[in-house]
């Protein structure tokens, strides 16, 4: 027992003992002699640092409970393994300071918005003493401070390199004492006389010796005269600017002066060499710019139209009951409306003209059956005119109207068509004020003057839309209606963008209701003369101008695609019955085109309804196209081309039988609706060819073209061949759109391709050989022979271990700020204790000193009270 204790070196305490026995810090000590006190105090401390180690080494080895070991099963001579012997203590206090170095700051500058970041040399690096990170400093902060010029600026005075005399600097001689000052007063202004430069130019050498003084006075004579010379310059410079300022406006005359007739004499040739400095002077004579008034919003002028249009009629009234004017207040006129009131909405004027409504309008006016989308009736009027004659009808609507001296500036805002009309009829409005009148109820009822104001503006915008369809539907339509309809589109488009899904509800209803006018229509028969299956010229209107309101490109809209599918119907369900329907059905196609001019949408109806009103207008039976006839009705069979009214009884007299000459453009107020001029088919069949070629050109890209356009140029073809004979005239219109379909078609067979399977690179054969593991099989080991989940695997386990890893040291840190917070929070409260100890020990005191003195007075009291 004695013996296993003695090997094994004993206690803790006895191993402590001796261990410093050993290391000499504990047990007898030599004697200190006079030798030992005058020893050298470089050997005193080069034990004190032995010493230290010796204890630093007996504290690792005496304490083995700071050591872990990992003992391995089969361990190797010679290796060394990583981490098989483990200090925790001391991990734990490395990572205490760690934290305490970076996590600690951080956690206080936590709720600070900045921070102050020491940025001098060397102050995060340990490595350099105290007196090198001074020095380096001092010499850093002297190098900032040098100035910093170009050495060989001749104009720099102060330069660091300078003349210099004998290694001396000659930059402060200024300030010598031995050099008498010269007066500034003397009339020599500074000159180097002519003895200076007889001595000093190389022109003769004197052999006599020159003193310092003198070559120093001569030196500083130079730099004097330099400094002059740019002194007296810049003189001259400023007197000539204030003579420049003073003669600004005699030069400014001059320049708005009209300029002379020149004379015959030959101009000299102008010096190209002074055009640079003719555009300096040029600039400095230019009119600086001022500061304006700032731009007013749209609230503030909407309101100074609003008042400016109240005050106008208040002075109306007045002046109709003969009421003179208040003094200062101005004299306004009723003509003012010229200028303000009649200004066209934002969008540009083009838009009336786009419109196409009253463009090429006959002065004779027939009239037709009254109709109102309201009680299931409309116009019969309509207009194929497109918009090649846009500037015309701009200007004929444009054109200045003369004022009314009795038309009001202030309007109230109806709510309803029936108080529009009543409006009108009210104070005698004609249809050229109409665009004033809606103006001015515009203004005086804008969004921002009142809360009410957006929904009387909404209301307003439907009873516009009805007035616009009861022009249009009247039976004494004229060119003035019309003009009103384009006046009236420009402020349908303006409160259509300010209130989208108002105007969106009001133009779905007129579609809906238009929609089932026409199965009505439908219902009583297509083929009867009283039923109105094609669409008037109040419904060709509301069209064309959900045409223009709306975008007709876009894939689903609430207004378009209706509007797109109820065209179609009427193009796929009415019959042609008269002229009349052939034009409406041509205006139609027109809107199509038009509309789809961006999407490139087919719609196959506006394509059938061509070729059958072209197939009804030519005559196949004429000439070399004698049995013309039965190949148009195969093809259209091949194509499935419907075709009810081809080579049907009521539709035979509207096939050409005489010449007439084509027109540009044609009105459909002269048409009526049983006449058969030969004017009219040719218009007709003139507006059907320029059709065909627009179509043709919007879907040229169409993989579906040749089948599109196939029997359209075939129709055309025979139709040619047909009009020789029968109306030479119409030839060229004709001739002209087969030319153009067979190109695009001949265009179409050369670019198309044929389908054919996608072409795909060569698959390798599998192969079913099995994959044998490489390395020798361990079933104790996740092995897997797919590399690849293999790897996945790898990396899952990676970010597994990170993240236990980082929740690891993130609770660590969470439990070191606990604690540092338990510490302050410990040391915050036993300041405090601390504090109110003190006071209330204070208070204390002085209520036992307040106690004393009331004691000793009560017994002063007592004492000479007894005596």
């Amino acid at each position: 027992m004695a013996a296993s204790k003695k090997g094994t070196g004993g206690s803790q305490l006895a191993q402590l003992r001796s261990g410093l026995r050993a290391a000499g810090v504990t047990g007898p000590k030599p004697k200190k002699g006079k030798r030992h006190d005058a020893e050298d105090s470089r050997v005193g401390q080069y034990r004190a640092q032995q010493r230290r180690k010796r204890l630093e080494s007996l504290m690792t080895n005496l304490n083995t409970f700071d050591e872990r070991v990992s003992h391995s099963k089969n361990q190797a001579i010679g290796t060394k393994t990583k981490g098989a012997v483990g200090r925790p203590a001391d991990a734990k206090s490395a990572s205490l300071q760690q934290r305490r170095a970076k996590l600690l700051p951080e956690y206080d500058r936590r709720h600070k918005s900045s921070s102050f970041v020491d940025r001098r040399f060397g102050e995060y690096n340990p490595s350099i003493s105290l007196e090198d990170k001074m020095l380096k400093r001092f010499t850093e902060e002297r190098m900032n401070r040098a100035p910093k010029t170009s050495m060989f600026d001749l104009n720099d005075d102060d330069a660091e390199l300078g003349l210099t005399h004998f290694g001396q600097s000659l930059s402060g001689l200024d300030e010598m004492p031995d050099v008498p000052p010269e007066d500034d007063d003397d009339d020599d202004p500074g000159h180097i006389d002519a003895q200076v430069t007889n001595d000093e130019h190389f022109a003769g050498f004197d052999d006599a010796p020159r003193s310092k003084h003198e070559v120093m006075k001569d030196v500083i004579a130079k730099s004097k005269l330099a400094k002059y010379e740019r002194q007296k310059a810049k003189d001259a410079d400023e007197e000539l600017r204030m003579e420049l300022d003073e003669e600004l406006g005699d030069i400014r005359s001059l320049l708005f002066q009209r300029p002379e007739q020149p004379t015959e004499t030959p101009a000299a040739e102008p010096d190209k060499g002074d055009t640079y400095d003719a555009f300096v002077r040029e600039m400095a004579y230019e009119r600086r710019a001022k500061p304006q008034d700032r731009l007013k919003s749209a609230e503030e002028l909407a309101e100074e139209q609003a008042k400016r249009l109240q005050e106008a009629e208040s002075a109306r009234l007045r002046r109709m009951r003969g009421e003179e004017n208040d003094e200062g207040e101005p004299l306004l006129d009723y003509a003012m409306d010229d200028d303000d009131d009649e200004k066209e909405p934002s969008e540009p004027r083009t838009m009336r003209s786009k419109f196409g409504l009253g463009q090429g309008l006959d002065k004779e006016d027939e009239g037709d059956e009254e109709m109102s989308l309201k009680d299931d009736e409309m116009g019969e009027h309509t207009d194929l005119s497109e918009d090649e004659d846009v500037d015309q009808a701009a200007n004929e609507v444009d054109t200045p109207k003369e004022p009314v001296p009795s038309l009001p500036f202030t309007f109230s805002c109806p709510s309803s068509h029936d108080a529009l009309l009543d409006l009108l009829d009210e104070h005698r409005i004609e249809p050229s004020q109409i665009h004033t009148v809606v103006s001015r109820i515009r203004t005086l009822h804008a969004p921002n003057l009142a809360e009410e104001n957006p929904a009387k503006l909404q209301r307003f915008l439907g009873a516009l839309v009805d007035h616009v369809l009861y022009r249009a539907g009247q039976q004494d339509t004229k060119a003035d209606d019309l003009r009103v309809i384009n006046d009236l589109v420009l402020h349908i488009y303006e409160l259509a963008r300010a209130y989208p899904l108002r105007a969106a509800e009001h133009f779905v209803a007129k579609i809906s209701l238009m929609q089932h006018n026409l199965m009505r229509g439908l219902a009583l028969g297509a083929l009867d003369p009283n039923a109105r299956t094609w669409p008037r010229l109040s419904e060709l209107a509301f069209l064309r101008m959900c045409v223009l309101l709306w975008p007709t490109s876009d894939k689903w809209h609430a207004v378009a695609t209706p509007m797109h599918l109820l065209m179609a119907q009427y193009l796929a369900h009415a019959r042609i019955r008269s002229l009349r329907d052939m034009a409406s059905g041509l205006y139609l196609c027109s809107l199509v085109s038009s509309a789809q001019r961006e999407s490139r949408r087919i719609v196959p109806e506006a394509l059938n309804a061509l070729f059958n009103i072209a197939a009804m207008l030519l005559p196949l039976h004429h000439g070399k196209s004698m049995h013309g006839r039965s190949p148009v009705k195969a093809l259209a069979e091949e194509f499935g081309i419907p075709t009810p009214d081809f080579e049907a009884p009521h539709t035979l007299p509207f096939t050409i039988q005489s010449d007439a000459v084509p027109r540009e453009k044609m009105s459909l107020l002269c048409i009526d609706s049983c006449s058969l001029s030969t004017q009219h088919q040719a218009d007709l069949l003139h507006m059907c060819t320029q059709l065909m070629q627009s179509l043709a050109h919007l879907y040229q890209h169409s993989p579906a073209y040749v089948e599109l356009f196939t029997p359209l140029l075939f129709l055309l073809e025979i139709g040619e061949a047909g009009l020789k004979d029968v109306a030479p005239s119409l030839v060229p219109c004709v001739h002209t759109a087969t030319t153009d379909v067979r190109s695009l078609l001949e265009r179409a067979y050369a670019t198309r391709r044929a389908l054919r399977l996608q072409a795909h690179r060569a698959l390798s054969i599998s192969s079913y050989a099995p994959k044998f593991d490489q390395q020798s099989f361990d079933p104790s080991r996740a092995t897997d022979p797919d590399t690849e989940r293999a790897q996945a695997a790898k990396l899952r386990a990676m970010l597994k271990k990170e993240r236990k890893g980082a929740i690891r040291e993130l609770r660590k840190d969470a439990q070191f700020l606990a604690e540092e917070r338990d510490q302050r929070r410990v040391a915050e409260d036993t300041a405090y204790k601390k504090k109110m100890d003190k006071i209330v020990g204070g208070i204390q005191e002085e209520r036992s000193e307040q106690k004393q003195l009331d004691r000793a007075k009560a017994l002063i009291k007592k004492r000479a009270g007894k005596k």
